[in-house]
């Protein structure tokens, strides 16, 4: 199967990193600093859509440590190339890693239920099938129509029975589930941040004592720094974008309680190893605390 990156988080991503390369290689300021500084502002912006957040965060983070010691335009151009490079690299090869890992759940289950596209949870199904696990899958339908045809008509190319679901029946099939599945948008230490719907699935789930799991690579979890750090000088200071209020609400927040498991590419990770994760992962001292700036989640305002 090669990188499915029509949908969500992966898109996102690939998609900033055409999007900084541009800005690097076609900017008319003379100097690193101010070069260095559109760069940043630049992935504010994206940032500000709400989407993807912790994969956007983890793109410019090590690009940003890369970029304080560059000394030339030159030399800060081909540092873009080679950051940005790494990271769709390290992008492409943790979602097969991870699917690798989530035999763990998924030799497990008989039947599945699905939320929400993602690469990664398509990936995980063609691994079981691969190594000898047909599961039966009921996708439950969304908002967002399109993702949900795409994703069901993925499953059945790769040799998967597939039910549809509307999001209203969902409940009502769970106690026949063995798992639901979901990918993920953003992680962070307050809870998955995926599409608007999986947080009353996963409680209901919860109610159904169905486990409730979510196949997440590591680019898209956020530390907490980025909440919880001190704000620092940095180009937001004198940056007028700023998250739209008027965003249209795609998202929501499951509590980390009540994930049953989290599937990375280096495994099923228990929650103490996330959490010390999200404690001891530094952030640039631009991106530090400004992370309540955006209203993922409300009780972190300023």
């Amino acid at each position: 199967m090669i990188l499915e990156q029509r949908f969500g988080a992966a898109q996102i991503a690939v998609r900033a990193t055409d999007d900084l390369l541009v800005c690097a290689q076609t900017s008319t300021a003379h100097t690193v600093d101010a070069i260095r500084r559109e760069i940043f502002k630049t992935a504010w912006q994206l940032i500000c859509q709400k989407q993807a957040v912790g994969s956007l965060v983890n793109l410019l983070n090590p690009l940003l440590y890369h970029l304080d010691s560059v000394e030339t335009v030159s030399e800060l151009q081909q540092t873009v190339v080679a950051s940005l490079t790494t990271f769709r690299h390290q992008l492409t090869h943790r979602v097969p890693d991870t699917a690798v890992h989530s035999m763990s759940v998924l030799s497990q289950c008989h039947r599945v239920m699905l939320y929400g596209y993602s690469t990664t949870v398509l990936y995980a199904l063609q691994h079981a099938l691969r190594n000898g696990q047909r599961i039966d899958v009921v996708c439950v339908s969304g908002t967002d129509s399109g993702a949900h045809r795409a994703l069901c008509d993925r499953i059945a190319a790769i040799g998967l029975s597939v039910t549809t679901l509307e999001y209203a029946q969902s409940e009502s099939v769970l106690d026949r589930m063995d798992a639901v599945v979901v990918g993920a948008d953003t992680l962070d230490a307050y809870g998955l941040i995926n599409t608007v719907g999986t947080a009353q699935l996963a409680t209901a789930a919860h109610a159904a004592h169905v486990p409730f799991y979510t196949f997440c690579t590591s680019e898209k979890f956020l530390p907490d720094a980025f909440f919880q750090g001190e704000r620092l000088p940095s180009p937001l200071d004198d940056c007028t974008c700023a998250p739209s209020s008027n965003t249209p609400k795609t998202l929501d927040v499951t509590p980390i309680e009540q994930v049953t498991g989290v599937i990375t590419e280096r495994g099923s990770l228990p929650a103490p190893a996330i959490e010390a994760w999200f404690a001891a992962e530094r952030i640039h001292p631009w991106l530090s605390g400004r992370g309540t700036m955006l209203d993922i989640h409300p009780i972190l305002q300023p």
